[in-house]
């Protein structure tokens, strides 16, 4: 099932943005954005299209102000998209489907009149793992593709090259027949399907680099520029006989130059350039604006070299490296087609804007990016969400909406271990715990005032900081659980009292297993209640002694299952509920007895703070699942389901839960959108006054071809509306039961059942 009207329109629209109906929105930062292969659509205007980090196609129709996502794929089939191209006339996106875990990269051809993948190219061998390094389409017709693969991690390195689309290929380079000198890139003339240049890089038997040219379809090959490393390689597209290529990264065996041929590719000649000294001191990209002739940009290491004479004279624009918002290792550009002087360029860190044709650039914010580590929230007083960031994390003051950022550290620094693992405190505003990993163990700390400053609690070599709960009684007194990679597990009780003397002791535990959850009673002093595995235990004095309290969760099993998360519901003191690998439980008698209410995974569950009766859990990604959300209005008698689907195919480990009287907005930690936000309409299916009885409403016959019949506990409905997949009203009938469908378009309705008590109720009909 999924979520009522609201779900339809976002089905509907694909977008993180669209006006009035979006509830999945893009709210993080704009300070931290990575985006790449920035694109021009040639024909519309102010169109631009780019990869996310990992698994999003995005396009801005604003000249890159602002991104929406165009197209994604579940992100457990792929671990990024890259090298975005135009491709067939401009008509469709070209880019590779790169998986680090999967044997079978792909080319993918996206049309961007259906927004379909029209083609899906594989690599012409049959076992091993096996990857796409670089690829060129002939433009004029699809079917003419080479391209350069490595296989077995790198023991094959092949180039094929095919005519009919990739139903037949030849391998016309293999490195093993060649000193084992590896492809860096290649390239098709634009005006010559047989004429292919590759260029190549270091070699480990005393050969290395040259450039390898083929008139022939790659039949047979002239090696040029011998003993040189090359990597880009582009032809003019106004002149085709012109050919550029630089070279590549070579530890200092080749000299930083820029080749041109005026003849095809017969002869070559060192262009004029005076590189600066850097590390890499290599070419990385080469372009001919397509729109004006003797325009061209080369992108180095750190600099940014501009003819606009045809490469009779250069303009050296040299960038500094340590500033990590500004250009370093352009790996793409593309030039504005209605406006000559504007440039995107995709640099290694962030990418950036030109608006003087590349002499001077100005940092293109956008806010995706990996959002990494834990998300909090504290819900009373102002709010406060806090989400992670470039191994740090962001402090953002929901009633004022501003944010402070802590521990974030550079985009181009090494870091050992995970992000952060952020836990907050539901009864002190200000206070959150941080745990940390390093160079010599794990860290944890606690904070007062957000995070400004930290007070070590205890350094330990354990892994994962798992649970953590405050005493109610003394809010000073806080029990935490932590693991690691050997299953060994430490329940501790720490007094932070005095912040600069925090004492911490350990926890008898009754059995061994990972502790998920803990919670104190609080209406009792020194009654709390934990999750071991797959069983829960309670203790009336503080864990000295612990009781089994376990009725009702024998369905799970110690050796496969866990308890994954343990939340209290704030309006009732007696209900707890527990998400696991086999579903949800829930106890009416503070754990006591518990019974299974959902029966698919679910990682945290979170009852509302604010309206009885509502929930809302989420699965995140794993090795199993794809992040989905899940909500009931009724205590968890039914439930709606919000697929990864129709969360634009999103991975994300890290998310929470805000609740209002009528909505809740689940906060989540993406891989590589940012932080975002998805508003769960919670009021038509709300358990107010107004609601009718699910069970006491038959619709009937559903599907249906024309008509359909309702009754309301036996009695005629006092008024039926049908609403369509935007909302719109479609039908409106009172005082009947019957209601006609027969003029309408197959697909699934909306239909909102009012009794003559004024009570209503929401069902789905489905027109065949």
């Amino acid at each position: 099932m999924k979520n009522k009207f609201t779900w339809l329109i976002l089905v509907l629209a694909l977008s993180l943005y669209q006006k009035g109906f979006a509830q999945l929105e893009a709210v993080g930062s704009s300070d931290y954005g990575r985006i790449f292969n920035i694109t021009y659509d040639p024909s519309v205007e102010n169109k631009l299209y780019a990869t996310s980090l990992y698994n999003h196609i995005l396009v801005s129709n604003d000249n890159g102000q602002n991104w929406e996502v165009l197209f994604s794929m579940s992100v457990q089939d792929v671990t990024t998209f890259k090298d975005l191209k135009l491709a067939r006339n401009n008509s469709a996106l070209s880019f590779i489907k790169y998986n680090q875990g999967s044997a079978n990269n792909t080319i993918i051809i996206l049309d961007l009149n259906s927004n379909t993948v029209i083609d899906e190219i594989e690599i012409p061998y049959s076992s091993g793992d096996k990857y796409i390094e670089s690829y060129s389409l002939y433009d004029a017709d699809p079917n003419v593709i080479l391209m350069n693969t490595k296989i077995d991690f790198g023991t094959l390195e092949n180039t094929y090259y095919t005519t009919d689309g990739g139903q037949n290929w030849d391998l016309v380079y293999t490195k093993s027949e060649h000193d084992d000198v590896a492809i860096n890139s290649v390239a098709i003339n634009p005006s010559n399907p047989n004429h292919l240049i590759l260029t190549r890089g270091l070699g480990p038997n005393n050969v290395e680099g040259s450039l390898f040219q083929s008139y022939d379809g790659g039949q047979t090959w002239e090696e040029k520029l011998q003993g040189v490393v090359l990597a880009p390689v582009v032809f003019n597209p106004h002149n085709t006989n012109v050919i550029y290529a630089g070279t590549g990264i070579s530890f200092g065996s080749t000299d930083e130059n820029l080749y041109r041929s005026v003849d095809g590719g017969e002869n070559w000649n060192i262009v004029p350039i005076t590189f600066t000294d850097e590390q890499l001191n290599d070419i990385t990209y080469i372009s001919f604006n397509p729109q004006v002739e003797n325009s061209i940009i080369v992108l180095e290491e750190n600099e940014i070299i501009i003819s606009t004479d045809n490469g009779i004279t250069w303009e050296n624009y040299v960038h500094d490296t340590s500033d990590v918002h500004g250009y370093y290792y352009g790996t793409y550009l593309s030039f504005n087609p209605f406006n000559e002087e504007e440039i995107f360029i995709t640099s290694n860190y962030h990418p950036q804007f030109s608006n003087d044709g590349g002499a001077t650039l100005t940092w293109a914010k956008n806010n995706f990016y990996l959002s990494t580590g834990s998300i909090g929230l504290f819900p009373e007083g102002d709010g406060h969400l806090y989400y992670g960031v470039q191994y740090g994390y962001i402090n953002r003051n929901l009633t004022t909406e501003n944010e402070e950022d802590f521990d974030i550290l550079p985009i181009d620094w090494y870091t050992q271990g995970d992000a952060p693992t952020l836990f907050t405190d539901k009864f002190v505003e200000g206070r959150i715990f941080t745990f940390s990993s390093g160079w010599f163990g794990s860290d944890l700390e606690v904070s007062i005032d957000h995070g400004q400053n930290k007070h070590p609690i205890l350094n330990t070599f354990m892994n994962f900081f798992d649970a953590a709960g405050t005493d109610p009684f003394d809010s000073s007194v806080i029990w935490f659980s932590l693991s690691d990679t050997n299953g060994n597990v430490e329940l501790k009780r720490a007094d932070i009292s005095d912040l600069n003397a925090i004492v911490t002791n350990d926890i008898t535990l009754p059995e061994s297993g990972i502790i998920k959850g803990i919670h104190f009673d609080p209406l009792n002093q020194g009654h709390v209640l934990i999750t071991i595995g797959t069983t829960v235990y309670k203790s009336e004095d503080y864990g000295a002694n612990w009781t089994l309290s376990n009725s009702g969760l024998e369905l799970l099993d110690n050796r496969s299952d866990l308890i994954l998360s343990l939340n209290a519901n704030p309006l009732n003191d007696q209900q707890l509920t527990i998400a696991t690998n086999i579903g949800v439980f829930t106890s009416l008698d503070n754990g006591e007895t518990w019974n299974r209410i959902y029966d698919e995974l679910v990682h945290q569950i979170f009852h509302s703070t604010a309206t009885a009766g509502h929930l809302v859990g989420m699965a995140h990604n794993s090795r199993i699942s794809e992040f989905t959300l899940i909500y009931s209005t009724d205590e968890g008698q039914t439930w709606e389901t919000i697929e990864n689907d129709d969360l634009l195919s999103i991975g994300s480990v890290a998310s929470t839960v805000k609740f209002n009287e009528e909505n809740a907005d689940v906060y989540i930690g993406s891989i590589d959108l940012g932080l975002l936000k998805y508003t769960i309409d919670l009021n038509i299916l709300g358990t107010n006054e107004n609601l009718l009885a699910a069970d006491n409403v038959l619709v009937f016959p559903n599907p249906t071809k024309e008509l359909i019949n309702v009754s309301v506990g036996g009695e005629m409905p006092k008024n039926l509306i049908l609403f369509d997949a935007t909302g719109k009203k479609i039908i409106e009938t009172i005082n009947s039961s019957e209601m006609n469908l027969s003029q309408l378009s197959p697909g699934l309705y909306i239909l909102q059942i009012t009794a003559e008590s004024g009570k209503i109720t929401i069902k789905k009909v489905v027109k065949n």
